[in-house]
């Protein structure tokens, strides 16, 4: 999900760190060899006594979670005079999210401190609770309210009256303090787990902090994308092949999500009004998160998303099915026809 591909492409010179993986490093250097981008990257040994290049292959990257303080002083000292933008891009199953999510925040909080002209960048999940545009919470309201066909269709389901199927989206806004309302979503997902959540929360945190100690902070809302760590897993497979059903849910590529994303850091770094430029004024911290969303319409749709997987994921059933239940169909009605005639 990270924009390294995009940033290749547009000539970046992108500082990497990944995973100490020889077959990872051969790709990333590959990518930059046959783009007008360059890549600065951490060796164990010194370049000049790498003789090849599987050589700095073997001797590349680091372990985030290991190696964070090495990786942080190196990082210090890279470009020290050039602006740099650092961002968190990383995902680990189950406890191992929070223990990387945890290095990177290290690892951020020392370079706010040691470094001028630093920008943080992350990617925030959709699958969380946000402050969200006004007109985000109507359109919800209204998509439920409609009866269109697909609402129709999945009225039975609406009419159990339980609270664990297609529950309404749209929330009543919240009054702060200075009396002013604040709309927000909740579009959490218990199945991705509490490790999930506070690896988020971690990065949402530490947006917060720095944006307010005046360092400025590109972070912006990324859609539900069919990624490898995402789909591997055959429920959320399942469910996300169904979501497109609830208008305007839609499941995005990783090439689509990568050129959005991208783009939306480009904006943040070169345009002076972006909320990303701590100078821009914003009446909640928690309105850092709010706009620019590419959420892919989990802040419109009728129903909480938590509420409306196992639905999606019969409905992707279905899609499987529909042909043989055709064709059952098509012999019910042969074979009705073919007894009345006789």
């Amino acid at each position: 999900m990270g924009p390294f591909l995009m940033l290749m492409a547009l000539g970046a010179n992108v500082i990497a760190i990944d995973i100490d993986r020889p077959n990872v490093w051969k790709r990333l250097i590959s990518i930059a060899e046959g783009s007008c981008g360059t890549i600065t990257f951490p060796l164990k040994k010194p370049q000049k006594e790498l003789k090849d290049m599987d050589e700095i292959c073997a001797n590349a990257g680091g372990n985030l979670i290991t190696g964070a303080p090495e990786i942080c002083n190196w990082l210090k000292t890279v470009y020290p005079d050039k602006p740099l933008i650092i961002g968190c891009y990383v995902y680990l199953d189950g406890e191992a999210h929070v223990r990387v999510a945890l290095a990177c925040d290290g690892i951020m909080k020392a370079l706010t401190d040691a470094r001028k002209n630093l920008t943080l960048a992350f990617l925030c999940t959709p699958t969380d609770v946000h402050v969200i545009p006004d007109e985000a919470r109507r359109d919800a309201l209204a998509n439920y309210n409609s009866l269109n066909w697909r609402n129709l269709l999945v009225l039975p389901i609406r009419m159990l009256g339980t609270q664990r199927f297609l529950v309404k989206n749209a929330l009543s806004p919240i009054t702060t303090n200075d009396g002013k309302q604040v709309s927000i979503v909740d579009a959490l997902i218990v199945q991705q787990g509490p490790n999930y959540a506070i690896a988020k929360r971690l990065q949402h945190w530490r947006a917060m902090v720095a944006r307010s100690q005046g360092c400025s902070v590109s972070t912006h809302i990324a859609p539900a994308t069919a990624t490898a760590s995402v789909v591997h897993n055959r429920s959320f497979a399942w469910a996300y092949d169904g979501m497109p059903y609830f208008k305007p849910m839609e499941i995005f590529e990783q090439q689509t999500s990568n050129a959005v994303m991208g783009a939306l850091l480009v904006h943040d770094i070169r345009n002076p009004q972006s909320v990303a430029n701590p100078q821009v004024k914003l009446d909640n911290p928690y309105e850092l998160f709010k706009h620019c969303g590419f959420h892919g319409g989990m802040w419109r749709v009728a129903y909480k998303v938590q509420t409306i997987g196992e639905v999606s994921a019969l409905i992707h059933f279905i899609k499987i099915l529909r042909p043989f239940l055709l064709l059952s169909l098509l012999v019910l009605i042969v074979a009705v026809v073919m007894k009345y005639r006789v």
